[in-house]
């Protein structure tokens, strides 16, 4: 799991410290509160699923001043302690594990290619999609039955057998 203490990480995750985790074929999900934005997913399953690089780059073809904002906002001073809701950030680690413990049991946990956000006052989840990049090196646009959040997960090795 990728739980950044800087909220703007969880909203927007920089890719670069998921590298050995990917290289590695290491499972991650990511999770984080930024003031009253909470934030769960993706679940990288490296090779199959979208990654925050994919993301990352989908975001910036979409938005083309997104990195622009990012570079901006990665700039300004560092708090040590950012803002959160503390009932938001204990719904967020509650969902991120629920989904984590569904993919060690080898259960669908609706976390892969999806981001799940939850944006205070309101009480709803909202399902961001997370899709493949082709010019992403974590191999899932390459791959054929890549698994996305609408459709059952394949069945894979868990810490249960």
């Amino acid at each position: 799991m990728i739980a950044p203490r800087d909220g703007l990480a969880a909203y927007a995750p920089d890719p670069d410290p998921a590298q050995p985790l990917l290289a590695a074929g290491t499972p991650h999900l990511y999770a984080g509160v930024i003031e009253a934005t909470g934030v769960v997913g993706p679940l990288v399953v490296p090779g199959m699923t979208p990654c925050a690089g994919c993301a990352a780059a989908g975001r910036a073809e979409r938005e083309p001043v997104w990195p622009r904002m990012l570079a901006q906002w990665r700039s300004g001073r560092r708090r040590t302690a950012p803002a959160c809701d503390a009932a938001l950030a204990m719904v967020v680690a509650g969902l991120t594990a629920v989904q984590a413990l569904a993919f060690l049991d080898g259960r669908p946990s609706g976390g892969a290619g999806v981001r799940w956000e939850l944006a205070l006052p309101s009480l709803v989840w909202q399902a961001r999609p997370v899709v493949a990049h082709p010019g992403c090196g974590c191999g899932a646009a390459g791959e054929e039955d890549a698994v996305y959040a609408s459709a059952a997960e394949a069945p894979h090795a868990t810490m249960s057998g």
